[in-house]
């Protein structure tokens, strides 16, 4: 005999309301919006009545656990610059100038091992890393001009390409040690190739052996990208 399943309340998430989108689009650069909530009776939509900021600031409420799952430890870390929540995580840091252990693939050319770097400025959005330089002595401000990341797996616009480091930070509950992690899976990986031509000033395979086991990195090596700080936080 066919079985029939048997919903109960108790043990399942029943439906009993849904919130439906509209966009008109009035022309190139306007596009209207429109949301509509509807209560469920029965296996019915009732008629729609526009969603109001009440209900949607407590449907938020609800989602806000699952959503926001980290916070800082206490003050606000000094070398933050940015942080937000958009759909995905985004922090935006920077590490100070100094000497790093490096690995590279022997087929750069380059050795493995201490090599300075000017101030980096880090931006991690979901589970996407952009590395980019300052001159140390920069201000940071939101119009201070970004450079290029004097390395290797960084591509043009910043984007890094991790390999197969791992760069899941789910298990942690503070910003400060997701940033500590970032950093850590960055200089730890290892660098393989050159992603462009503007990496820094002369051949880079030069540029890292004339800086092997130096103190500080010179930063009239980095070449300007065409980026400014606040282009990492408004976009």
């Amino acid at each position: 005999m066919e079985q029939i399943a048997n919903l109960r309340p108790d043990e399942h998430f029943l439906p009993k309301f849904a919130i439906i989108g509209y966009s008109q689009e009035e022309d190139y650069y306007n596009r209207g919006h429109y949301f509509s909530y509807h209560n469920i009776v029965g296996a019915k939509l009732t008629a729609g009545m526009p969603l109001t900021k009440d209900t949607a600031r407590n449907l938020f409420r609800c989602l806000e656990g699952d959503l926001i799952k980290f916070r800082f430890k206490g003050m606000l870390p000094k070398n933050l610059i940015h942080f937000d929540f958009k759909g995905n995580l985004q922090l935006v840091w920077y590490v100070h100038p100094k000497q790093h252990t490096l690995y590279f693939d022997t087929r750069t050319g380059i050795a493995s091992g201490n090599y300075p770097l000017p101030k980096l400025i880090f931006k991690l959005e979901g589970n996407t890393l952009k590395v980019f330089a300052l001159h140390r002595k920069d201000t940071l401000t939101d119009t201070v001009s970004l450079y290029h990341a004097p390395l290797l797996n960084v591509g043009r616009q910043g984007n890094v390409c991790m390999g197969n480091a791992s760069m899941d930070y789910d298990g942690f509950d503070y910003y400060e040690d997701i940033m500590g992690f970032v950093e850590q899976q960055f200089f730890r990986s290892v660098f393989t190739a050159t992603h462009h031509n503007n990496i820094a000033k002369g051949n880079i395979v030069d540029v890292m052996k004339r800086n092997f086991r130096k103190t500080f990195f010179d930063d009239a090596l980095l070449k300007k990208n065409k980026l400014t700080l606040k282009d990492l936080y408004e976009n």
